[in-house]
């Protein structure tokens, strides 16, 4: 009996020693879930920088290579706004086509809209074509505000080389003449582009 009732004893004692066991499971509980909670919010942060950055870089990338074929357009065409684009001499191959300089052209807005231009070009030579800062800038809205600047792209047209025209052309009398388009915005991009004219001219 007594070695019953000692045994009793020692039993509600440990009992007695683990009532803080419950308080310090919840403690410990709690912590793991804020962690995890945290953890959840910084990842849904990181998702919504990732999907911005994406949008941005779509942005960039489509209007980038909107320019470079907005400004391929114009080519052959010779429009009134764009007269640099006239090629008189076919046979003079890799040719950038570059709009007028000052004085020739006081109004540099016209290829710079919102004056905006990270350096205003002296001259453009060849040597420019590894520094896009000194490629013509255009709007693709054709909005010259310096405020809308989001869909400013910088742009270079270059004149390759004449060659045979496409199937369907008689080759006596047609030639296919070939394009490089640059465009930048953030993103630079380079496409082709081929015209089709008659024979040493465009």
């Amino acid at each position: 009996m007594a070695r019953a009732v000692a045994r009793i004893k020692r039993r509600g004692k440990l009992l007695n020693d683990d009532q803080g066991f419950v308080l310090i499971f919840s403690l410990l509980a709690l912590v793991m879930v804020s962690l995890c909670g945290s953890w959840a919010l910084k990842t849904a942060t990181y998702e919504m920088k990732i999907a911005a950055n994406e949008q941005a870089m779509d942005s960039n990338f489509n209007v980038s290579e909107g320019g470079a074929l907005l400004e391929g357009a114009n080519v052959g065409f010779v429009p009134a706004n764009t007269p640099w684009y006239r090629i008189s001499d076919p046979s003079a191959t890799n040719q950038v086509l570059l709009p007028p300089l000052p004085p020739l052209a006081p109004d540099t807005t016209t290829y710079d809209p919102g004056n905006d231009m990270a350096h205003p070009p002296v001259t453009f030579v060849n040597r420019h074509r590894a520094n896009s800062n000194n490629w013509p800038r255009q709007n693709l809205e054709r909005n010259t505000t310096a405020a809308n600047n989001k869909t400013d792209y910088a742009y270079l047209v270059t004149y390759l080389h004449p060659d045979i025209a496409p199937k369907g052309y008689d080759a006596g009398a047609f030639s296919g003449y070939k394009f490089r388009l640059n465009g930048e915005n953030i993103i630079t991009i380079e496409v082709g582009g081929i015209k089709i004219g008659v024979k040493s001219a465009i």
